[in-house]
C-alpha cells in the first residue's frame, strides 16, 4: 500500500514540473518518478544494525559515507553554515538512527528518513545520484546547508552507492525504517 502522503507528493511534482502554467513542460524525471512511487523488493524488513548501518559506517573510499573529511566520518563535516551541526555516520548505531530520524538540515520540511514514506525522505534522494537530488531541490535552502548546491553534495560524494546498498535502505525506510 502507496504511504498517504506519496499522491500528494506525485502531484507536488507535477505542479513544480509544470510550473506558472507552462503547457510544454517536461514530466517529472524517471529518476523523480521511481522515488516517488518506491515499493520495496521485500517484505521482510532489512535489519539497520546489520544491513544499513554498515553501509553508512563505511569508510571505504570508493563507496563509504563514514570516509574521515569528506563525509560523516571522524571528524564529520559541518552540514550547517555556521558550523554547529554534524552528522555522524561512524558513530554508535543508536545515535546514527537516531540522527537519521530528523529534519534535514537542506530541506527542512523533509525529514532525513520519514519511515514508512520513501517519497518523504531526503535520504533517498541523496543516494540517488544529481537526478534524484534534483527532484527536491525546490524543497532546499542554500541559507541553512554548507556549499554551493542548496541541497549539498550527493551520497556519498566520492563514489557510488552500490546499487544493492541503496535497494537495501530504500527498503529499510520504506518498511518504516524499523530495528
Amino acid at each position: 500500500m502507496r504511504h498517504p502522503l506519496t499522491a500528494l507528493f506525485l502531484a507536488g511534482v507535477s505542479l513544480s514540473v509544470l510550473g506558472c502554467g507552462s503547457e510544454t513542460a517536461a514530466p517529472p524525471s524517471p529518476k523523480c518518478m521511481e522515488i516517488a512511487s518506491y515499493a520495496a523488493t521485500t517484505v521482510t524488513p532489512p535489519s539497520f544494525m546489520t544491513d544499513i548501518y554498515p553501509i553508512f559506517s563505511s569508510t571505504n573510499t570508493t563507496n563509504g559515507c563514514g570516509m574521515a573529511l569528506i563525509c560523516h566520518g571522524t571528524p564529520p563535516m559541518p552540514i550547517d553554515k555556521a558550523m554547529t551541526k554534524t552528522l555522524s555516520f561512524i558513530d554508535p548505531a543508536a545515535t546514527v538512527k537516531a540522527a537519521l530520524l530528523m529534519n534535514s538540515i537542506h530541506a527542512p520540511g523533509m525529514a532525513r528518513v520519514a519511515p514508512g514514506s520513501v517519497p518523504n525522505s531526503f535520504l533517498a534522494y541523496k543516494i540517488s545520484g544529481a537526478d534524484g537530488l534534483s527532484c527536491v531541490n525546490s524543497m532546499c535552502t542554500s541559507t541553512d546547508g554548507v556549499g554551493t548546491p542548496p541541497c549539498g553534495d550527493v551520497m556519498p560524494s566520492l563514489g557510488k552507492i552500490a546499487d544493492a546498498d541503496r535497494t537495501k535502505i530504500l527498503d529499510w525506510i520504506a518498511l518504516g525504517a524499523a530495528d
